[in-house]
């Protein structure tokens, strides 16, 4: 971004959070010229080098070592969805069955 003259924000955070760009309550900005700007800077800048990329690759590393870390509790959490999503099924069933049997 320094590059392209926009050497305020040292991350995509400190830009994004700026006081600067008048957020409205819905999170938008006025999207002035100098905020289109950064904003295609920032794009450039990632797309060089290759942040989503990267972030991406960090945060599987990072959910992999908390698999290995956690294995138990994750095998947990999937034999309990497995049996809500059971249970859903078994209701639905039940209530497909009546609803056809009360049109009798």
């Amino acid at each position: 971004m320094a590059e392209q003259g926009f050497t305020r924000y040292p991350d995509p955070v400190a830009a994004y959070t700026d006081t600067a760009w008048h957020r409205g309550s819905d999170g938008n900005t006025r999207h002035t010229q100098r905020e289109r700007g950064t904003a295609a800077a920032d794009v450039t800048c990632k797309r060089r080098h290759h942040t989503a990329e990267l972030w991406h690759a960090a945060r599987a590393r990072n959910q992999a070592a908390d698999i290995t870390r956690h294995r138990d509790r994750y095998a947990a959490g999937l034999q309990a969805l497995r049996t809500y999503r059971s249970n859903i099924t078994e209701v639905l069933r039940k209530l497909g069955r009546r609803g056809a049997d009360s049109g009798r």
